[in-house]
């Protein structure tokens, strides 16, 4: 296993070090888009990179250029995010020789895989699993492939928005009772239970993806 970093410079002055992780003889790569304030480090993007190394992936784990300058997000910086994600999973060397991309992402990073994937080109070939999406990424999910996971109490995305995407053929939906947009509940042990089962659901996306 090889870990390496992207470094490209951002609209925002600093330097944005993506980190690639290659396995070696891989054929799937699983790509990491994180949330606003939700860094990859973070448990439910750091367990579903792991389940991905477990299934055989390569990794792309993505880093916002307001993230690496520690400035706020506007969302007129939409479009600049897009880009400058675009940028990084283009300037993979084996981007080619991966016969399967899984995008993996996360509240505002799940309208920033949607859109990559669709203005890529790469929509035929990709799954994703999109954590906790956020209302904007519907018409995205619609034309995407793969699995969802929300949480029944999140303020971002209700019943209502659900029901928009609820019995499309291609994305299985989960729901996360009482759980809110961190997917967490009441207590730690609870949330801790929840995460194990959240894990599950990983193995299941990725089965279903590669297999």
């Amino acid at each position: 296993m090889s870990v390496s970093r992207i470094v490209m410079s951002s609209h925002w002055g600093r330097e944005v070090r993506h980190k690639y992780v290659a396995q070696g003889e891989a054929k799937a790569l699983a790509v990491v888009f994180p949330g606003k304030d939700y860094s990859v480090e973070r448990s439910l993007l750091d367990y579903a990179a792991k389940v991905a190394r477990e299934h055989g992936c390569d990794l792309l784990l993505l880093e916002y250029g307001y993230q690496s300058a520690r400035a706020d997000f506007k969302r007129e910086d939409m479009d600049i995010v897009i880009e400058e994600c675009k940028a990084a999973i283009a300037a993979l060397p084996a981007l080619p020789e991966y016969e399967q991309l899984l995008f993996i992402s996360k509240s505002m990073g799940t309208v920033v895989a949607g859109r990559v994937a669709a203005e890529m080109g790469v929509q035929q070939k990709t799954a994703h699993l999109y954590l906790t999406p956020l209302v904007d990424s519907i018409p995205w999910i619609k034309q995407s492939r793969g699995s969802m996971i929300y949480g029944g109490s999140d303020p971002l995305f209700n019943e209502q928005h659900s029901a928009e995407i609820t019995g499309l053929q291609n994305i299985r939906v989960y729901r996360i009772d009482d759980a809110n947009h961190a997917l967490e509940v009441g207590s730690v042990n609870e949330s801790l239970a929840v995460l194990l089962v959240i894990i599950n659901f990983y193995h299941e996306f990725f089965r279903d993806a590669l297999h």
